[in-house]
């Protein structure tokens, strides 16, 4: 949101990531997404297929310097708060 209330004071056009700024596997998102829900989902690894990048990552320090951003949050509180988030959106959002 802080992001946003910056945006229409940029002028011209900027492609900005936001992220954590350091990579996470699926391995890891799995595991954070666990230590997170009440049923953990099993991880099942397979050779990887054609097309799948090794990793990646965003950088985050033209939205730091351009807009004051750094993230709040972990991967693991990322994923607690949008899971809350959905359970409760449609009231929020009167749907």
């Amino acid at each position: 949101v802080a992001a946003l209330e910056r945006f229409d004071s940029l002028g011209d056009v900027s492609v900005i990531n936001l992220g954590t700024g350091t990579g996470t596997t699926v391995r890891e998102l799995v595991t954070a997404f666990n230590e997170v829900v009440s049923r953990p989902v099993a991880l099942v690894e397979t050779a990887p297929r054609p097309g799948d990048v090794a990793g990646a990552y965003t950088r985050s320090e033209r939205a730091r310097e351009l807009l004051g951003w750094q993230p709040d949050y972990t991967v693991t509180e990322g994923i607690r708060h949008s899971l809350d988030w959905a359970t409760i959106r449609d009231t929020r959002l009167a749907l």
